[in-house]
């Protein structure tokens, strides 16, 4: 058992990939072989979840742009905490930090959950300057690794800072046994049965719904319309075209019987205990949580082999890989699993043991305390967890 405490650092604590990853861990908090805390700036609907696992937690903000204050009341903070490590989840919690520790022997760890792609340029050289900063920088795929080498021109030196951490799923929740959703009983009712399929995700610039539209239009096109499909996710305000274009596209192409928009939904356990098959379409995810929960659970899965798909389904091993972008191979993949599900279901559910193993939110927590142990015995060489 290694003496290491470490405080994780957040921004807001509204529901979001990073906020349950980390809430996960929190919750699994018994599972880590090194002490932690948590120090959030903002609040949000998280709040009552985090307070709920018993882990000390902690508000340190900002009062009307008073940074030098906050900065000193952070550093106050992590020194009476006797903290060693500071792991913060944005690059602006990771300067924040860097700063406030500045003259101590603290060290700060930044994981990166996203690409630059949309970014400005002071975003991008915000990025550089942390990762030279950084004591350790984590990445949640090893094909975001390699670009963020290869787009940043990383040193060998740098390089060796970086570790690839892949997410974790808290696959408990995937264990409970669900009542249905009352928009899928009512299918249920319906004779003959239809195959119910699904997308999770919200609509925001890192996935593609239009892509399984427009090859659920190509499928009704073909006279194979024996199903029924349902896109689980919220209209982003920001954004609300990328919804608004598939709603227009969908009721344009008579697809409004069988294509259903359900907005965001707290019951993905349970709507994925309930349906035929998953299909998710991605533009530059940096993992795939919502990929990894439906493997899980024994869901036959097609995806597109964007490069971070093909590594979390081992190449297709776990799911099928369809081409980025092209509908009519969207298509017969998604014909393909209609008109042999039972033979689809049985393959996905081989290697439902081998994904929750891998993906574990234990194995992440596992992950995590073998860079923070690298970190203060000095091991520097680039690894992979």
């Amino acid at each position: 058992m290694y003496n290491i405490k470490v405080a994780f650092l957040l921004g807001s604590l509204n529901r979001g990939g990073l906020e349950t990853l980390v809430l996960d861990v929190f919750r699994k908090a018994s599972c880590a072989d090194f002490d932690f805390i948590g120090i959030y700036r903002k609040t949000g609907s998280y709040l009552p979840d985090f307070e709920a696992t018993g882990v000390p937690f902690f508000q340190c903000s900002p009062s009307k742009g008073r940074y030098i204050s906050y900065l000193f009341r952070l550093r106050k903070l992590l020194k009476n905490g006797k903290i060693q490590i500071v792991h913060a989840q944005q690059t602006i919690d990771f300067l924040f930090a860097k700063i406030a520790c500045l003259g101590t022997d603290i060290r700060v760890v930044e994981t990166f959950h996203g690409y630059d792609f949309e970014g400005s340029r002071v975003l991008k050289c915000m990025n550089k300057l942390s990762i030279r900063l950084a004591d350790a920088v984590c990445f949640v795929s090893e094909a975001q690794c390699k670009y963020y080498i290869k787009s940043y021109r990383l040193s060998k030196k740098l390089q060796g800072k970086c570790h690839v951490v892949y997410n974790g799923v808290n696959f408990s929740k995937l264990d409970q046994k669900y009542d249905i959703p009352d928009f899928l009983k009512k299918i249920d009712f319906a004779q003959p049965r239809k195959i119910k399929l699904a997308m999770v995700g919200n609509f925001v610039n890192v996935r593609s719904q239009s892509v399984v539209c427009k090859a659920l239009a190509v499928l009704r096109e073909r006279g194979l319309g024996d199903f029924d499909f349902y896109f689980i996710g919220k209209r982003n305000d920001k954004e609300p075209w990328r919804y608004d274009d598939c709603v227009s596209f969908v009721e344009g192409n008579g697809l409004s019987e069988c294509v259903h928009f359900m907005g965001g939904r707290g019951d993905v356990p349970a709507i994925l205990q309930n349906i035929d098959g998953f299909v998710y379409s991605t533009d530059h995810d940096t993992f795939g949580i919502a990929v990894v929960e439906a493997m899980a659970a024994g869901l036959p899965v097609l995806v597109n082999d964007w490069d971070v798909m093909g590594e979390i389904t081992q190449n297709g091993k776990w799911a099928t890989l369809y081409k980025s972008n092209d509908v009519e191979d969207c298509a017969d993949k998604i014909a393909n699993l209609i008109e042999n599900l039972q033979l689809c279901q049985k393959r996905a559910t081989t290697y439902m043991n081998d994904i929750i193993d891998f993906y574990s939110i234990e194995k992440h927590i596992t992950r995590l305390g073998n860079v923070y142990k690298r970190l203060l015995t000095g091991f520097s060489k680039k690894s992979s967890l």
